[in-house]
């Protein structure tokens, strides 16, 4: 039995013909780790007390608990209206990159498509954008309802990947486009500037959204095995160059992890989930790993 891949193995993803089929195999096993609605509103149901952030309704402020813990606290009302989740897809021509028989932009697309059937199980609305690099190519409003998640995995299945420019820009273009407040979901590899990415996150904040950040990388770009004479050419761009992998490894990997723990810092400090998505990791266990950290998360915080 130990060689049989999971059903959401990217192997066995792969291989699959449709993307319809790979959404819903990749979707086996993670209902049970549905989440209450990230939507708040002026409703009557309290949902829970958490610090304030800027931008937030002072009315709200619950100025007795404030008092006794001595920190900005406001109360958040449930909305009688169902979640919306914000599928925000980066398909930049740096997503083209593949060490293993599928890129990250074929592993991002298959967290999409699985995301999107989770959301619709749940009975919550779908929305989509497609970026690349600091261009948006196509928004689909969040609906809900099969016929929608159909027109969703579509836009997916014929999506290009093309375009250069930071992320962080595609996602602030997709952002202006959110007619409701929602559950962001951004999937990108992120490898632009965390000080851009942290300051669209924090308009995001502002605006209301709750975020989650899957970062998709592919197992090469984190471990950088090469050891021998290589050219590394540019996938965004036309650069190319010619070195000693050994000669630079242990600097490549310094700077990779620096970049990754000041964007982690960032957006992880305005209260945004964050999680690394390797492409060699079964798509349940990372999407499992992450509802569960989230559920925890907000128990702790009363919700």
């Amino acid at each position: 039995m130990e060689n049989v891949p999971r059903a959401s193995d990217p192997e066995l993803l792969a291989k699959l013909s449709r993307l319809e089929l790979r959404a819903r195999t990749a979707v086996e096993g993670l209902a049970g780790g549905r989440h209450q609605s990230a939507a708040f509103g002026a409703s009557n149901n309290f949902a829970q007390h958490r610090e304030y952030v800027p931008g937030d309704d002072l009315r709200y402020l619950d100025w007795k608990l404030m008092a006794r813990s001595e920190r900005d606290i406001v109360r958040q009302y449930e909305e009688e209206t169902d979640l919306a989740g914000f599928l925000v897809l980066d398909l930049s021509a740096s997503m083209r990159f593949a060490s293993l028989d599928w890129s990250k932009a074929d592993y991002a697309t298959w967290l999409a498509a699985a995301l999107s059937h989770l959301l619709q199980l749940q009975g919550d609305k779908v929305g989509l954008a497609l970026t690349h690099g600091d261009r948006l190519s196509e928004w689909i409003p969040a609906r809900r309802g099969e016929a929608h998640v159909q027109l969703v995995l579509q836009a997916l299945e014929g999506a290009a990947v093309e375009g250069e420019g930071d992320p962080a820009e595609g996602l602030r273009l997709a952002l202006a486009e959110a007619d409701r407040r929602g559950l962001v979901i951004w999937i990108s590899d992120c490898l632009g500037e965390p000080a851009a990415a942290v300051q669209a996150a924090s308009q995001l904040r502002h605006e209301g959204h709750d975020l989650l950040t899957l970062r998709v990388l592919d197992p090469a770009e984190i471990d950088f095995p090469y050891g021998r004479n290589t050219r590394f050419d540019a996938l965004e761009g036309s650069d190319h160059l010619k070195l000693e992998p050994r000669a630079v490894r242990d600097a490549y990997l310094a700077e990779f992890e620096a970049h990754g723990a000041e964007l982690r810092r960032g957006l992880r400090a305005l209260r945004g989930d964050f999680r690394r998505m390797p492409t060699d990791e079964p798509l349940d266990v990372g999407l499992t790993g992450y509802l569960a950290q989230r559920s925890a998360r907000l128990r702790r915080s009363g919700r």
